[in-house]
Parts: structure tokens; C-alpha cells; sequence
């Protein structure tokens, strides 16, 4: 297997030869201690971020706090800033949609991070650092639960005891991942979606009360020391002097972040980091990105998915070959065989802004390879990749048959765009792997670059000498024929199930988990009394 040598963690530019080069790194990971939790990675991933254009004239200060758009500051546990601030960004958005959330569970998305049993997965146990590409796998393919569902007082035994038992409140379908560099492109997302999850080098010494600046030229991967924390606005006045008088910028302007060490700590758990410091947005920490959408997941919906852990690099080798491709198809098989099968919406990853899409349901033949025969191809949706990162396709339940069948992927340039697709391949450090994806035969496929489709790891095996490869970021929310509020499992939704939820809020009854899911008919995370009105509602056909 052909690596690539990475030197102070930037990928190398390699001209193609018979064989391709190299597909996924060696990462360099940086020492971390204490609070100093976003550990070093420098996947070729991590390079990807675009630009938004303001839709009007942006202000010269703004605070998502002010505006009511940040839930309260939190102490973490453990080295999960990355978990702490996803999980804030994400209930800025609720709020900013107007939903009113308490607080969602980092410690289920840590605990969720860690290696399997069959030692897929990060490599890592739940008191390591993390990365961005951890938050970013657990929100797009298993959600976030409600904190009351699994608080900051559960332990590792707890995750391993209640996971079959938890089901997810909201799943981000819709993640931008932004170009730190230009600035109103992190005022745009801010100030739409609330917040941005943004990476720093912390260094105490740099720090003023709750202004902070670093601008130590020059430091050595080995010598940063990452933070994640959640951009919830900014001040283009915010004055040098505000900063240590040995450490000042020259301009003044600065992001307002909220943190997650507890409210003693800046001013009131917020701060401020210069415009101009060194380390903010830096690609070794790994992409800076904002969730832009999110969707309930009621009782009856599902994601049908491959890959649980979401992009770790672009698979670009198509484009490496075919310079002058315009149009490719990916596509991964999913069973439909459980009742879930109507195909609400179908989420993708892709750093091909600006490149057109389409959506479709492809059979599969007797071997479950999908069928190449278009006019038996079902077009669901259809659009433009409005930014890098993960992109939502709504395709408002179309009914796959029963049993095997493929989603595909089209992605075709729009002049100079491009038409790659992500995927979750292995990284390595020192050496050892950091992820092992746990891929398989069967999964992914690429149509249009050989007769046949071609599977994803048969291109990994003939072209890079790759038996680990990975997974393309494809999935499908799916929700079952069965109705909302099924408690008895019967099929229909009557006033018995009213019933017993009644029954079960007072004592006289049991729920197994699946009963408590359909239960918790507003999807709160918890059957409550006001569950049973909305059911009352429902049943008397009234609004609300």
C-alpha cells in the first residue's frame, strides 16, 4: 500500500503515473493535555472549504448570544470541545429556526467516536482528542440525542448499555464547510446559521481577560495546541487595546466565541479572538464548517447508510484520470428490506461547488450491482451543489421496492467545477491507523468510468494497491408505512395508543424502547404528558 509523505502536514502535489497516487495520509498528531483538546489532522480533506456571498450588507457587529441564538455555556468533560461545539452550533440553528431546544449530548457523540469492537472506526478512547470529522459523522448519519437522554454524568458503561435503547432528535443534513480565510464568508454563516465551528492554537500567555490574540510566527505542528469552539458573532471595532499590551494586533475587529470551560472562565464562558490571529481557522486542526440544515427523526424514519462516520477525504482520482470528464455517477446500495423505504431525503458529501445533481433510485441485478440501463433509472431530485460539504436533496418519499436497490449520485461540472464526490478513507498516524473505515465489497460504486459499474474497492485495489479503501458519503433518510403515535404496534394510530401512553405517564404500564419512540410524539426525547395532547389533536384533526 502507496502512502504519502507528509511534511509539516501538507499534502503533496504528485504528477500521475501508471498508478494513482496514493490515496489516504499519514497524519502528524500534535501532544494535547488539560483543555487543550482538538487534536492535529491533516487529511487532504481537511483543505476543502468555500466561500458564501452575504445576502445584503453585513453589520458591523452581530452576537447570536444577544440575539437569543446560543443555549448556555457549558463546562466539558474529558478532550471533547469538537463534541461541545458541534452539538452548540447545531442548537444555535434550532433556534435560529425557532425551535427551542435544551441542551443535545456531546457525551453520546464522544462515546459514539471511540473504536468499535471489531476495531473500526476512530481510534481513539472516550478521554483522547477528537477531530471535526468525528462531530461531522456522528450528526449526519446517527444525529444527536436530547441531553436528557444521556447527560454529562453518563459513562462509557452507560453508552455500551443504553445504545440500542436511544434514538436521535435531529440529524444535520445540510454542513458547509467554509474558507476561514475570507471573512465575510464566516459573518455570512454566523449570522444565518448561528454559529461556526472554528479551531485555534490556545496558548494562556496570550490571553487578556476574555481578549485573546496569538502571534506566535511559525509554530511546528508538534508545538499547537488545538481548541474547538463555536463563532457566534463579531465586532469589526473591537479595540487593540482590549488585548495584552505585549500581545496586541495591529487592527482592530474580532469573533465572538463561545467556550466550553464553564461560565468563570472569559467573560461569562465567551471571548474574543483577533481577526488577526495566527492559528484561527488553520487547515492542520481540520475543516471549519456551520450546520445549515437539520431534520427530525421521528419514530418511524431511518437513515440507510454504508458508512456511519462521514467524509474524511474527496475521491478525486476520476477526475485525476479524466481531466476533461464532465459527468460521473456514484452510487452506493442500501437495503430496504427492514420497512423502511420511502425515501424522504437523500444527503451527500461533495467539494464540487457549483456542479449540477441528480438524484436517483437505480435497481440492482441479481448480483445487486446497479443496473447501467438509465430508462429503468428513477430520477428523484435534482439541483446545483450550493456549497462544499454535505448537501440535502429532498425527494419527499418515493417508494423503493422491497429488498436491494441503489441511490446514485450524478454530479456533472458546470464549466470549470468539478465532479468528485467524498468519501470515508483510512488515515493513519505514527504508522498506526487513527480511522480504519471497515469498508466492504457490495457498498459503493462508480458508473460511467468502465462498461460495467465498478466497485468503489475494486478501484481502490487495482488502481491504488489499497485493500483498506472507504466508503462513498451517500445515505438516504427513510420512514416505514407505520403512523406516528403506534404505540401498540398494531399498525394504526387509534385511541388506544392514546391509551396506553396515558397509562404508561402514570405508572400502570411499561414501555420497551421502541413504544417509548413512538411515545414521544413531538420527538423530544422524553414521553410527556404533552405527547398525549398532540395525539389527542391528531386524532380529533385539529391544527397543532
Amino acid at each position: 500500500m502507496i502512502r504519502k509523505t507528509l511534511a509539516i502536514l501538507i499534502a503533496c502535489t504528485m504528477t500521475l503515473l501508471l498508478i494513482l497516487p496514493a490515496n489516504a495520509v499519514e497524519i502528524d498528531t500534535a501532544a494535547v493535555g488539560g483543555n487543550i483538546d482538538a487534536a492535529i489532522v491533516a487529511a487532504d480533506y481537511a483543505e476543502v472549504g468555500g466561500t458564501l456571498e452575504p445576502t445584503g450588507t453585513l453589520p458591523a457587529a452581530y452576537s447570536s448570544a444577544a440575539e437569543g441564538y446560543t443555549t448556555p455555556v457549558r463546562n466539558q468533560r474529558f478532550n471533547t470541545c469538537w463534541a461541545y461545539s458541534s452539538t452548540a452550533a447545531l442548537e444555535s440553528l434550532l433556534l435560529k429556526k425557532n425551535a427551542s431546544p435544551e441542551h443535545l449530548s456531546p457525551m453520546h457523540m464522544n462515546y459514539w467516536g471511540c473504536k468499535k469492537s471489531d476495531d473500526t472506526g476512530w481510534q481513539r478512547d472516550y478521554n483522547s482528542a477528537g477531530y471535526p470529522y468525528i462531530a461531522l459523522g456522528y450528526l449526519t448519519s446517527f444525529g444527536c440525542l436530547m441531553d436528557n437522554m444521556f447527560d454529562q454524568s453518563k459513562e462509557i458503561e452507560d453508552y455500551q448499555q443504553m445504545q440500542d435503547a436511544l434514538y436521535p432528535y435531529y440529524i444535520a443534513d445540510s454542513v458547509i464547510m467554509l474558507d476561514g480565510n475570507d471573512r465575510d464568508t464566516v459573518k455570512t454563516a454566523v449570522y444565518t446559521y448561528g454559529g461556526v465551528i472554528g479551531n485555534f492554537h490556545y496558548d494562556g500567555a496570550c490571553k487578556n481577560n476574555a481578549a485573546y490574540y496569538c502571534n506566535t510566527p511559525g509554530l511546528a505542528t508538534r508545538e499547537l495546541n488545538g481548541h474547538a469552539i463555536e463563532i457566534v458573532g463579531w465586532d469589526d471595532n473591537y479595540g487593540v487595546d482590549n488585548f495584552s499590551s505585549n500581545v496586541q494586533p495591529s487592527s482592530p475587529g474580532a469573533w465572538l466565541c463561545k467556550n466550553s470551560w464553564g461560565t468563570s472562565w472569559g467573560e461569562n464562558g465567551y471571548f474574543w479572538i483577533s481577526y488577526e490571529d495566527f492559528y484561527l481557522f488553520d487547515s492542520r486542526f481540520g475543516p471549519s464548517y456551520a450546520i445549515a440544515g437539520c431534520t427530525p427523526v421521528p419514530a418511524n424514519a431511518k437513515m440507510q447508510q454504508n458508512e456511519i462516520y462521514g467524509a474524511t477525504y474527496e475521491f478525486k482520482y476520476i477526475a485525476q484520470v479524466r481531466p476533461n470528464q464532465s459527468k460521473m455517477t456514484y452510487a452506493n446500495v442500501l437495503d430496504f428490506s427492514d420497512g423502511y423505504h420511502n425515501i424522504d431525503e437523500v444527503v451527500f458529501a461533495s467539494a464540487s461547488q457549483g456542479s449540477s445533481y441528480r438524484i436517483y433510485y437505480i435497481p440492482v441485478n441479481s448480483s445487486n450491482v446497479p443496473v447501467t440501463d438509465t430508462d429503468q433509472w428513477m430520477l428523484l431530485a435534482q439541483g446545483v451543489i450550493e456549497h462544499e460539504g454535505y448537501t440535502c436533496a429532498k425527494t419527499y418519499g418515493f417508494s423503493a421496492p422491497v429488498g436491494k436497490g441503489a441511490v446514485g449520485v450524478q454530479i456533472e461540472k458546470n464549466g470549470d467545477t468539478g465532479i468528485t464526490i467524498s468519501v470515508d478513507e483510512w488515515l493513519t498516524a505514527g504508522g498506526k491507523y487513527l480511522f480504519n473505515p471497515g469498508s466492504q465489497s457490495g457498498q459503493s460504486y462508480l458508473i460511467g468510468y468502465t462498461t460495467n459499474p465498478m466497485d468503489v474497492m475494486d478501484f481502490y485495489k487495482a488502481k491504488l494497491d489499497d485493500e483498506v479503501g472507504g466508503t462513498l458519503v451517500i445515505k438516504a433518510l427513510c420512514s416505514s408505512d407505520d403512523e406516528e403515535g403506534d404505540v401498540d404496534r398494531d399498525g394504526v394510530f387509534t385511541v388506544i395508543d392514546v391509551t396506553m401512553t396515558q397509562r404508561y405517564l402514570s405508572f400502570q404500564t411499561i414501555f420497551d424502547a421502541v413504544q417509548l419512540r413512538f411515545a414521544d410524539f413531538d420527538n423530544d426525547g422524553e414521553a410527556a404528558i404533552t405527547d398525549c395532547t398532540l395525539m389527542q389533536r391528531r386524532l380529533a384533526q385539529l391544527p397543532g
